[in-house]
């Protein structure tokens, strides 16, 4: 439990700094006073992004150093407790006036329809806080996601080894957008995988949060926090908070933009709040190269803003300039490096345009392969894309990322509804983002970004069914309680695994040898090998090992090792001579999960079966049976 409760004590510290950082910066562009939620979301994304910031900072000047961190962190967690201590003595303060007769200022607008029944959101919340729980059970548990282990956190773990944003010429990722993953480095540098895992599990929270700020100008608080509840209650969501992604990162950096630029638009609170849309979609530019197709649907609903609004039209304008500006001074770095190292600022995007050469980088969209995009471009196709997306997820990237029937459910009931000041332009930003989606990889978890403006949507489709005849009304009511119900108890059942592990009853070692295929090679590894070792593996996953690691398939994409290699004997001298010093070898044997090339174990094998050189010695073998259900063996080789 020990463990745990440490983990749980750094995420508090990281949030606590995000919060010491972000307030003074929030106070000085003078938004937010008025909602002390609204302030609170602010500051802590607006110093998560500070955060992100600095340590890119400290990368490229080589700084990355675990006591800089550390030292840095401490403060901004002690002056973010000041923050909370004058937040409380100013509460305090409002609430004597208040006993003394001033008026109480609304932080919500006072709405037309009723407010939800208290048991009724109450209930929702519940539903809501019992999922949290499920995932943060599962995110208590050591990662053991393959994308986490292949890039989420094993760049950061290769940064800080290094001190300084190295380039990784055989890692694919090492030139993607990693906004999210300095986030995961400040989490290793403090404590762990686990703190870095609790990290996106709170970015999940936060999602929760930027839905209700987002949704209170338009339904009200009350309501709002219902929309936020059935954000965290989407199942993919909840399933993404378990693990070290980016995907829900991304979602609410593009939530809080959204948020920003409605105040500024639609409430027109001013035009600091374009400054913030601007720091939020900067933050999301950094996060994701996904969010350039959002911004892409964003500049689409913008542009129509600006051709039905006349009078605002330069204010619009002005926006347009500032978020531009704001947003690439944030997330554009990312781009910069990318187009330095690799002479593509979107790298593996668009080959056919900046004609790098670089045979890393994927086919062009006509030629992607029918299961990135398994519904084609036919527009009849885009019409039932809904019905297909949410009754088959494992066509689209697995059920795991779904997002349940929730919001299929409910959104064609907008067409018996009242228009709502606001919703259209956020159903025109998820209308253009889906349109996108469809024409470009077909991925379940790349709709992310789409699912707070709909869960504002659904929500006033359940305000509007009190207009509705009574059996009608009473159908949907038992349909909707049903499956939130059900929503909330799919966390709850993903833990059962976890739930060991997390309160202390099964500690983290044992647990990792059971649920991760390549940590008894690393244990091996990190007994054995020294700090200079080099491993090629064609296994992905390395964030457990202690020393460097290639990955197979793109060092032989690159340099075409195999070709050299006519003789069997040939093989340990190639490998040797380029400075590698140990191979992983992964095949599988049975089952029909993901297949790994069988390159290098063919040629490893054929060398081993001469029988006429000691070049090769296996140090470890072992088969283990992943969540893919493949059976695979491993075996861990020193080149000698």
């Amino acid at each position: 439990m020990l463990p745990s409760l440490l983990s749980l004590l750094a995420f508090c510290c990281l949030a606590m700094a995000s919060f010491g950082l972000g307030r003074p910066i929030v106070r000085g562009l003078g938004v937010g006073a008025e909602d002390r939620l609204s302030a609170a979301v602010w500051s802590i994304a607006v110093g998560s992004i500070a955060a992100g910031m600095l340590l890119v900072g400290l990368g490229l000047l080589g700084a990355l150093y675990v006591s800089v961190i550390g030292a840095m962190t401490m403060a901004a967690c002690f002056w973010g407790l000041g923050e909370t201590l004058r937040g409380f003595l100013a509460a305090g303060d409002e609430a004597l006036l208040k006993l003394d007769g001033s008026p109480e200022e609304p932080d919500t607008p006072v709405t037309p329809w009723a407010l939800p029944a208290r048991w009724l959101s109450g209930g929702i919340l519940l539903l809501a806080g019992v999922a949290c729980l499920g995932s943060l059970l599962s995110a208590l548990a050591p990662p053991t996601a393959g994308d986490a282990l292949c890039y989420h956190l094993e760049l950061p773990k290769r940064f800080l080894a290094e001190h300084r944003l190295v380039d990784l010429p055989y890692h694919d990722n090492a030139t993607f957008p990693l906004l999210a993953e300095m986030w995961y480095l400040w989490a290793l540098a403090i404590e762990g995988g686990v703190c870095a895992q609790l990290v996106h599990w709170g970015l999940g929270v936060l999602l929760a949060l930027a839905t209700v700020v987002l949704a209170t100008p338009i339904l009200g608080r009350r309501w709002a926090w219902v929309a936020g509840a059935v954000v965290v209650l989407t199942p993919g969501i909840n399933n993404q908070m378990t693990a070290p992604m980016n995907d829900v990162a991304l979602a609410a950096m593009t939530t809080l933009a959204l948020a920003a630029w409605w105040q500024a638009v639609v409430a027109q609170r001013g035009r600091r709040w374009f400054v913030l849309a601007g720091l939020a979609a900067g933050a999301a530019l950094g996060t994701k190269h996904l969010a350039l197709v959002f911004a892409a649907a964003w500049a689409a609903t913008w542009i129509g803003t600006v051709l039905r609004r006349d009078r605002q039209r330069r204010l619009l304008l002005q926006g347009a300039a500032v978020v531009a500006v704001v947003a690439l001074s944030v997330g554009g770095i990312w781009y910069l490096r990318a187009a330095w190292y690799r002479g593509n600022p979107v790298f593996p995007f668009l080959s056919e345009v900046f004609r790098t050469g670089d045979i890393a980088e994927v086919p062009r969209l006509e030629t992607l392969p029918a299961s990135k995009s398994p519904l084609g471009r036919d527009p009849v196709q885009l019409a039932v894309a809904p019905w297909q997306v949410t009754m088959h997820p494992e066509r689209f990237g697995g059920r795991g990322h779904q997002l349940g029937v929730l919001l299929l459910a409910a959104l064609p009931g907008l067409w018996f509804c009242r228009r709502l000041r606001g919703l259209g332009i956020l159903l025109g930003v998820a209308a253009a983002y889906g349109v996108l989606w469809f024409m470009l990889r077909q991925n379940v978890r790349f709709l992310y970004p789409a699912v707070p403006p709909l869960c504002v949507a659904a929500v006033w489709v359940w305000i509007e069914m009190r207009r509705f005849p009574a059996s009608a009304r009473r159908v949907a009511a038992a349909s909707f309680t049903v499956v939130l119900i059900a929503m909330a108890a799919v966390p709850l059942v993903r833990a059962r695994k976890h739930l060991a592990v997390a309160v202390g009853i099964e500690d983290r070692e044992h647990y990792l040898v059971r649920e991760e295929p390549t940590y008894r090679a690393a244990a091996v590894a990190n007994v054995l090998l020294g700090p200079d070792d080099h491993i090629l593996s064609q296994d992905y996953r390395a964030f457990y090992f202690d020393r460097r690691v290639t990955r197979e398939n793109v060092y032989r994409r690159r340099t075409r090792y195999d070709e050299d290699v006519c003789e069997p004997l040939e093989l340990g001298h190639r490998l040797r001579r380029a400075g590698f010093t140990h191979l992983l070898l992964a095949e599988t044997v049975a089952g029909e999960g993901i297949q790994y090339d069988s390159t290098l174990s063919r040629l490893a094998d054929a060398q081993l079966s001469t029988r006429a050189t000691d070049d090769l010695c296996k140090l470890t073998e072992y088969l283990f049976e992943d969540s893919d259900g493949a059976v695979r063996r491993y075996r861990l080789v020193e080149l000698r």
